[in-house]
């Protein structure tokens, strides 16, 4: 009868391996950053927020910028199935801080820091060098010059100049009314991302059903693909 042991003890683990079969999946909010392995460059991929709050933030990036798609909305998880309903885009656009420089009243000099802001959530800017600042009157353009490579750029501006613009290849330009005085910039561009998904639309991703840590692994037909969770700032 020695042989109906291993039986009788697979028998009495059945119902606890039914609960773990049944245990909800949990995922543990974050960045998660589409990737193929250590020194693999990738020219096209996707990113995903998950917040506490089933909030989400989702963006498919390319080379070619035209073809990118962004979006944010509410997630909810049902089975192993990550479910993705997508609300208005928030709009796309540059921001800037200004503060009063102290310079002669005969000058009128601007100060510029220029800093691209990438794609995705909680990504940090960073200096953009040879981003164009330019000044222009109603019919043209009068002075011109480059950031640096830590984004820096100094602009004389001609008292005949009524707008300034800051433009750069693959981002959102800024461009507004010239100061009365001299003044210092800080400006972030973001990234252009293609095409916003329209409210309403949802998008789905089949999970595989063992996630190991600081990963999301979805099954894409026979394959999975793979996101790693970036660390946060503060910590884990």
């Amino acid at each position: 009868m020695n042989y109906l042991r291993p039986l009788l003890r697979f028998i009495r683990v059945l119902p606890l391996l039914g609960l773990l079969a049944c245990a909800p999946m949990r995922l543990v909010p974050g960045t998660y950053i589409e990737t193929r392995g250590p020194g693999v460059v990738m020219l096209a991929g996707q990113t995903v927020h998950l917040a506490d709050d089933q909030a989400f933030a989702y963006s498919y990036w390319s080379d070619d910028m035209a073809s990118g798609r962004y979006g944010q909305g509410t997630y909810h998880l049902r089975g192993h199935q990550l479910h993705l309903e997508f609300g208005a885009a928030p709009p796309v656009v540059a921001t800037a801080v200004a503060r009063p420089l102290a310079t002669s009243p005969d000058s009128l000099v601007l100060e510029f820091l220029v800093l691209a802001r990438p794609p995705g959530h909680g990504a940090k800017a960073a200096p953009l060098a040879y981003a164009t600042i330019a000044a222009h009157t109603e019919s043209r353009k009068v002075v011109e010059v480059s950031s640096d490579s830590a984004g820096h750029a100094v602009l004389r501006l001609p008292r005949t100049a009524r707008w300034l613009s800051v433009q750069s290849l693959g981002f959102s330009p800024w461009r507004q009314e010239c100061p009365p005085s001299s003044t210092a910039y800080r400006l972030e561009l973001p990234a252009k991302q293609g095409t916003p998904y329209a409210a309403g639309t949802s998008k789905s991703f089949r999970l595989a059903r063992r996630q190991p840590a600081r990963t999301l692994l979805v099954r894409k037909g026979a394959t999975q693909v793979v996101f790693e969770r970036q660390p946060n700032p503060g910590g884990e």
